[in-house]
């Protein structure tokens, strides 16, 4: 096995690109099967004895297992093994027909950049694991990624020309700062430079805040776009469920974005990507005029899974969703806006690209792990463009469960092969069609306030339909809270069928927030009372289990109680919040004689941004059953607790009670401030 080491000494201290050109050379110092073993074997069999220890640890640097490692042979490494200095190694890979990851028969920008991973296999190479031994992980940190041509095709080999300059050393901390440059033959691909990773234990990566923006880069401003730019067809503000998106993966744009779509076929080198690229599941928010920029947003929402592939293969001991599928995802979400756009054509051999010299920067904080239910990604365009090919620059923002993680700055998608004018001939020829108008899915009150105080304190057939009626007069049913403790206002958007009892889609309730509302009172904070925020997520849940007929399914009449759950508290509300969004989905049924318990997720949003997150189990039950149960009992640490507490003579003096008591003495009382 061949290792292509310098004499200590001669290594640079940082080593140049120009100075030192990658070595025309075939021979190959290790082969794709040694670094599997680096990825998933004993580092200690590739690189020698003074590398066994770190077989030992509990986590070191890897490579990504199949189908991720896409380093097929390093041909030679420079720098001084376990110097903790600079060093440089030169990597391949093959873009083979058929591969996996091919999206309009070309690598995608993840793959492109995430096939320069060897800085990985330098870094051990150089001493990290045996500075950290396995108590930190490896975090990406920074990146700025230029493309200085199309993306690869199949038969084209990628070589990356990857160096460490430094390693940096802060308290118990380390980071390394690194740089690539990829080639394909002669031509330059791609430029990787201002790459900075760390080495991290947990606590530190759940501390650290995630991405915090600056004032400046959250200050809104006027957007670039050709004088007179307005989108090939109307758009308003939309919203698209799970089915509605998979639609896009059969190129179905009618069956996504409705009737104005009819009859217009779109490039299979166009479709949404299906199989392991599936990364987004459904499209919470499509605002045209939205955005930091005034230029448009969209919002989409992808369900995270602890057995999903792009964690268990990055890496096998330290699951972490790679930061190059993060930009993929944001990527896919962008081209869901440009095709509602109408930036669609039939052509052959059209696809997404990035705008060649235009640089992306990435700030990844935090990481999307096997603990993650859900990531959500926002893209605020920027810049819209026609020449010489339809572009568009965007803001990636990209959150975990609510919390802010990843920053794309100058994320860019262009349309290879297809001119606006082209483009525009569509449309003109669709102009002579009769269309209706098209729908906003997200403000359509499918469910009204009239709707819902039915099934609180009028007839449940008025809300639901005829099934129900036997419960207006003659059965009881479980209901929903009514006045002052109802707060849904609507149900504007289902995706599950109605009277089928299964795990099924969302379901999106609004309740718009009343600034004077008495809770605001009588709580005497300036915030809502964590007990109204609780019901605001939780009303859906029981409105969901209405819908899907779960009184139904018994002869007896049943009562409907809360079982338990969890939840994260992002931000308060406030009387200045306006109109907050409560989506829930049922994601588990178990019936069992005159017993139904059903599993929920929910999430409350303001303006898009998370409020309170979580999951809950209510059970169905018969007035029997209920009266067998024997609650908590005695040894429960919770109710020894509180015995305990009663029993002490704990002193001091009562607190007063404080005016208004119940809603209706709020009425007319101001809300104190908020802090």
């Amino acid at each position: 096995m061949a290792r292509i080491v310098p004499p200590p000494g001669e290594q640079p201290e940082a080593p140049s690109f120009a100075e030192t050109p990658a070595p025309p050379t075939p021979a190959v110092a290790f082969d794709r099967e040694m670094c599997m073993q680096f990825a998933i074997g004993s580092v200690g069999r590739m690189l020698g004895p003074a590398f066994d220890e770190v077989d030992t640890y509990r986590v070191r640097v890897r490579l990504p297992d199949e189908p991720l490692m896409l380093v097929d042979r390093i041909l030679s490494v420079d720098g001084e093994m376990l110097s903790m200095e600079s060093g440089r190694v030169v990597t391949e890979h093959d873009v083979l027909p058929g591969a996996w990851y091919l999206d309009g028969d070309r690598a995608p920008v993840c793959i492109s950049v995430e096939a320069g991973q060897a800085d990985l296999f330098l870094s051990a190479y150089l001493g990290i694991d045996h500075r950290v031994k396995g108590q930190r992980a490896y975090r990406l940190l920074d990146a700025e990624i230029t493309f200085h041509r199309g993306l690869p095709r199949p038969g084209e080999t990628i070589r990356y020309d990857i160096a460490i300059d430094r390693f940096v050393r802060q308290g118990d901390t380390w980071m390394f700062f690194f740089r690539f440059e990829g080639v394909i033959g002669d031509d330059h691909l791609i430029t990787m430079r201002d790459g900075c990773a760390g080495f991290f234990t947990e606590a530190e990566v759940e501390n650290s805040g995630g991405i915090i923006l600056t004032e400046p880069e959250r200050r809104p401003i006027a957007g670039t776009c050709p004088p007179g730019w307005r989108p090939m067809v109307p758009m308003v503000r939309e919203a698209y469920t799970d089915d509605q998106v998979e639609a896009l993966r059969r190129g179905d744009l009618a069956g996504c974005f409705g009737e104005r779509f009819a009859g217009i076929a779109l490039a299979p080198s166009l479709w949404l990507p299906d199989g392991r690229m599936r990364l987004i599941h459904r499209i919470l928010d499509l605002d045209p005029q939205g955005g930091r920029y005034g230029l448009g947003l969209i919002r989409a929402e992808a369900d995270i899974h602890p057995d999903d592939w792009f964690l268990t293969c990055h890496f096998v001991d330290d699951m972490v969703m790679p930061g190059t599928l993060m930009y993929e995802c944001c990527a896919h979400t962008l081209r869901v806006f440009l095709q509602r756009m109408g930036w669609v054509t039939d052509k052959a051999g059209v696809c997404y690209e990035p705008v060649i010299g235009s640089p992306a920067r990435l700030k990844c904080r935090g990481p999307v792990t096997p603990k993650t239910a859900h990531v959500h990604y926002e893209i605020q365009i920027s810049e819209i463009g026609m020449a010489p090919e339809p572009y568009v620059i965007a803001d990636a923002h990209m959150s975990a469960d609510g919390r802010p993680i990843v920053f794309f700055k100058g994320m860019s998608m262009k349309m290879t092969g297809v001119s606006m004018a082209e483009i525009e001939a569509l449309w003109q020829r669709q102009a002579s069609q009769p269309l209706q108008p098209p729908k906003a899915p997200s403000t359509t009150r499918l469910y009204d306030r009239a709707s819902i105080l039915a099934f609180a304190v009028g007839n449940p057939s008025e809300a639901f339909g005829e099934p129900y009626r036997v419960f207006d007069r003659q059965r009881t049913i479980a209901r929903l809270p009514g006045p002052p403790y109802c707060f849904m206002d609507r149900v504007s958007h289902v995706e599950p069928p109605p009277w089928e009892l299964k795990a099924d889609g969302w379901v999106t309730a609004e309740y718009d927030v009343p600034p004077g509302e008495w809770y605001f009172a009588a709580d005497h904070s300036g915030v809502m009372p964590f007990c109204v925020l609780l019901e605001i997520a939780l009303q859906p849940c029981g409105w969901l289990a209405a819908y899907a007929g779960s009184a139904l399914h018994s002869q007896q009449d049943l009562k409907f109680r809360n079982l338990g759950g969890s939840g994260i508290l992002h931000r308060s509300v406030t009387p200045g919040t306006g109109a907050l969004t409560m989506r829930c989905r049922m994601t588990k049924v178990s019936e069992a004689a005159e017993m139904i318990i059903e599993n929920f997720e929910f999430e409350v949003l303001a303006s898009g941004d998370p409020v309170y997150m979580g999951d809950t189990y209510f059970g169905f039950f018969s007035a029997q059953a209920l009266g067998q149960q024997k609650g908590l009992g005695r040894a429960d640490r919770l109710v020894q607790a509180l015995a305990d507490y009663a029993g002490t003579d704990v002193g001091g003096e009562s607190l007063p009670s404080l005016t208004p008591l119940t809603p209706a003495d709020a009425e007319g009382c101001r809300p104190p401030p908020t802090a």
